[in-house]
């Protein structure tokens, strides 16, 4: 009887994939469309199997591993349609996420990782090496110059070398987090060594006789690329290219086949069709290209479900993977301009509101001009935040948030910058005990009652509020604070667009008794006296219309098991704010809209 393939779940190695007999999703067949260029670069989010395919590639190419091949890529495309350059060169393989995460001496810690990984190609591959060459690289202390050494020692020879890079930014990610743009621009300015060591690979990437065939680099931003390539050009960016589009992450049908094959072998035991709905909610939807046609799910979304679901009856209590969580601390800054918000958190309450903002997509900018509002849309495009929709809107193309998971991290990102003027309120448990009421008991008042507290404190950011956008978006993002609830925003029902729609999350609560269908009304601050009070009531009467026609959207109660489909009761609710103040909060009785 075959043994069940295991889940890959933080595996990177392809070896151990082949070795340990774990389900692997097959990426071998675009090797030959790799092979077009020599020298490739390739950005894609988090936990997306960057290391995993890097770690396929070198195996394919590496002269020294040749007689595995059988049983490395067994059941892979490649294995029966093998190119000229398998197994043809000496692989560098450079993982700068190993680079000891500290600032201290961290030029120090850069060239002690990289001449160790140099030392022990140099013994790997001893036989192929001049000897002479391999005596000067051993007296070179300079990591850049110990491969600028090994390609010329190689280019009379018959044998070239092959450099990986993974995660090229993953340290320089790190320092401008932890010690701000001061230290990562002397490392990445003209006498910095990061940048040293870049010029190098610059030099032998353009070299007509150099010994570096083949150079191939991963990274989740251009950013550093840029400031230490001067203007982006080494090698070819592969990364918005539509045939590339599912280089990295599963389809649909990937998904689908792996769910098949633990069906089959028994371990499956949940329903697919539920279960791929709610894989489609909370992972797919990316694309790479502004002409791909089919989505891709995050690699790492996927498996986390799969490990946390074989074999099991329930769903995974927690749908986000901790792993896929982001450090924001580098990102606050850009909404700032000192302590006053800048445009950018325009552009955040836009997605927010509408899940969507249009954009001209930069591949290459520099860490000096991230604020610029189009490179901060592409930063967080290239993060994974937004992805392309395949529309356009006056000549921009059209991004927008993929899916659940990533609009609970542009929540979190979001809060983060609104933490500091809390002080010590403790406002994230307490809304989350507050909605837990909420959802059981139908208990609303208080919960928007504290969010018009948490205004309130928000004194940097009241004045900022000048339109019902803004107040809009602080409502999502307090609704937000716990996954009791799949939240919608302008949500067509009915033939027209809810403010707020909050459904159960009934996969993890199959218990919880009310959803909700939200009409946020706004009045300007200016409007005062009598015609604030003729303007509330116009405003409430409004609402009343619009909750009435929206909840009676048949599709949405069946799906999500509202009265009579099911157990869930829909309250309608209508929220105006007066500037910045909450006027009105209340709901409509039943007999008024069903």
């Amino acid at each position: 009887m075959e043994k069940i393939k295991t889940i890959q779940y933080g595996i990177s190695s392809f070896a151990d994939i082949s070795e340990n007999n774990a389900y692997y999703v097959d990426k071998t067949m675009f090797i030959p469309e790799i092979e077009k260029t020599k020298f490739n670069f390739l950005i894609r989010p988090r936990r997306f199997g960057k290391s995993m395919f890097l770690s396929m590639l070198a195996l394919y190419y590496d002269k020294a591993t040749q007689e595995q091949f059988n049983t490395l890529f067994k059941e892979t495309w490649i294995h029966e349609h093998p190119t000229e350059e398998k197994g043809k060169y000496l692989i560098l393989y450079l993982d700068f996420s190993m680079v000891i995460q500290e600032t201290e001496n961290i030029q120090e810690r850069f060239e002690s990782y990289c001449n160790a990984e140099i030392d022990a190609f140099l013994t790997k591959y001893k036989e192929f090496i001049p000897e002479q060459t391999i005596l000067k690289v051993n007296q070179i202390s300079s990591s850049g110059e110990k491969l600028n050494n090994i390609a010329i020692g190689l280019r009379d020879t018959n044998y070239k070398f092959y450099v990986f890079i993974d995660e090229y930014d993953n340290f320089t990610n790190t320092l401008l987090s932890d010690k701000g743009n001061i230290l990562y621009q002397q490392i990445t300015r003209d006498t910095g060594f990061f940048k040293s060591f870049f010029r190098v690979l610059k030099g032998l990437t353009g070299g007509v006789r150099s010994g570096l065939a083949r150079l191939f680099m991963t990274g989740v931003s251009p950013i550093t690329l840029d400031d230490v390539s001067s203007g982006f050009n080494i090698g070819t960016n592969i990364s918005l290219m539509p045939e590339y589009n599912s280089l990295l992450g599963f389809t649909e049908k990937d998904v689908s086949d792996i769910f098949d094959y633990y069906i089959s072998a028994g371990q499956y035991l949940l329903d697919k069709e539920e279960s791929m709905h709610l894989l489609r909610k909370w992972y797919d939807n990316y694309f790479f290209s502004s002409k791909s046609k089919e989505s891709v799910y995050n690699t790492d979304g996927v498996l986390y479900f799969l490990l946390f679901t074989i074999n099991k009856t329930n769903y995974p209590e927690y749908l986000i993977d901790e792993n896929l969580r982001m450090d924001y601390t580098k990102l606050q800054n850009l909404v700032f301009h000192g302590d006053e918000l800048n445009g950018n958190f325009d552009i955040l309450t836009e997605i927010i509101n509408t899940g969507k903002v249009s954009a001209n997509i930069n591949k290459s900018f520099s860490f000096s001009l991230l604020k610029e509002s189009e490179n901060y849309k592409s930063f967080l495009y290239f993060l994974g935040l937004l992805t392309f929709t395949g529309k356009t809107c006056e000549g921009k193309t059209l991004i927008q948030i993929p899916n659940e998971t990533i609009k609970h991290l542009v929540y979190d990102y979001i809060k983060s910058i609104l933490r500091k003027p809390y002080g010590r309120l403790n406002w994230v448990d307490d809304l989350i005990n507050l909605m837990s009421k909420m959802a059981y008991r139908g208990d609303f008042q208080p919960v928007f009652d504290y969010i018009q507290k948490l205004l309130n404190i928000q004194t940097s950011v009241r004045d900022f509020i000048n339109g019902e956008a803004v107040v809009k978006t602080f409502q999502l993002i307090y609704l937000n604070i716990n996954d009791f609830y799949t939240s919608y925003s302008e949500k067509e029902m009915n033939k027209g667009f809810a403010d707020i729609v909050l459904f159960p999350f009934y996969q993890k609560y199959p218990d919880m008794k009310y959803a909700y269908l939200i009409e946020l009304k706004y009045i300007k601050k200016e409007i005062e006296g009598e015609k604030l009070s003729q303007e509330i009531n116009n405003k409430i009467k409004e609402a009343t219309e619009q909750l009435t026609k929206y909840s009676d959207d048949h599709r949405s109660k069946k799906e999500f098991s509202i009265a009579p489909f099911g157990n869930v009761i829909l309250k309608k609710i209508i929220v105006v704010y007066h500037g910045w103040e909450m006027v009105f909060c209340s709901d409509l009785p039943p007999s008024i809209c069903d």
